[in-house]
């Protein structure tokens, strides 16, 4: 079994580097500083393809592999691990589980401004006493006419400030447990939505972390996103699928913390020559 990378692979990691060195590198400790993802970077991660990595083409996606969706995150984590993680969410977890159960209607509607890199995607399953634990998510939604009405709050909800669009988890039924909860598309304006407060964090900072908060927030009943019921379970599916970009995340981190270690080893003297020499 060859476990190496193919010479177009190759070509995708320079690629990625050489963005990453020249349009993230300059402004790392300036978007830190801030607090907050940067807009103006959006439409240059998707001309590369990164708002999209794996999405088809025809949803505006670049149609890449699992590898090179590891390749993309690598080469950006060794620069900034704060673009790398907002990049991470956007794809493997709010557009990823658009473009895996959404409808077609959904797709073209949200999918396609995701992966252009017109809109940043979040998504909110966490909350203060409530993660993979389905039997503590107090977060509900109940069926109003043609609506659903949330009431609620997520907790650190990577872009919860920032993102377009949130996909959330809410129970729709407490009698059946985990098959009880759905996942809902919502919308930055919609009523009743807001973001909460924003973590102070010791590192990724760029990538800002908030709590979201839905106070009988109203949404059509199309925004319903996968079966009724299936929530819970898409959701666990779609962690499993991002978990390998997290570990490619801590790989471009230690590769990066690497690099600048040995230049400065080299760099750095001391009695007559590079500390690297002792």
């Amino acid at each position: 079994m060859d476990v190496g990378f193919t010479e177009d692979q190759e070509l995708l990691r320079q690629s990625v580097r050489e963005f990453a060195d020249r349009e993230i590198r300059p402004s790392v400790r300036d978007w830190d500083e801030s607090q907050q993802f940067p807009p103006e970077l959006l439409s240059k991660l998707a001309e590369l393809g990164l708002m999209g990595i794996q999405f088809p083409e025809q949803y505006g996606g670049a149609a890449m592999s699992a590898v090179d969706y590891c390749i993309c995150i690598e080469e950006l984590a060794r620069v900034d691990p704060s673009i790398c993680l907002s990049v991470a969410a956007h794809n493997g977890l709010g557009a990823a589980h658009i473009a895996a159960f959404g409808t077609e209607e959904q797709k073209q509607q949200y999918l396609v401004p995701l992966a252009r890199g017109e809109k940043l995607a979040a998504w909110a399953l966490t909350e203060a006493s409530a993660g993979s634990d389905a039997a503590a998510i107090r977060t509900t939604a109940v069926r109003d006419g043609g609506c659903w009405v949330i009431n609620g709050a997520k907790q650190f909800i990577t872009h919860g400030c920032t993102g377009d669009l949130i996909v959330v988890m809410a129970v729709t039924s407490r009698e059946r447990g985990s098959r009880g909860i759905s996942a809902f598309i919502v919308e930055r304006d919609a009523p009743g939505f807001r973001a909460g407060k924003k973590e102070d964090k010791l590192g990724m900072r760029a990538s800002e972390t908030s709590e979201v908060i839905f106070e009988q927030c109203r949404i059509p009943a199309a925004q319903m996103l996968g079966a009724e019921g299936q929530g819970f379970v898409n959701a666990m599916q779609v962690l499993d699928a991002g978990r390998i970009g997290i570990a490619a995340l801590a790989v471009g981190l230690a590769q990066g913390a690497w690099d600048a270690a040995c230049a400065y080893a080299f760099e750095r003297r001391q009695f007559g020559k590079p500390i690297a020499a002792f």
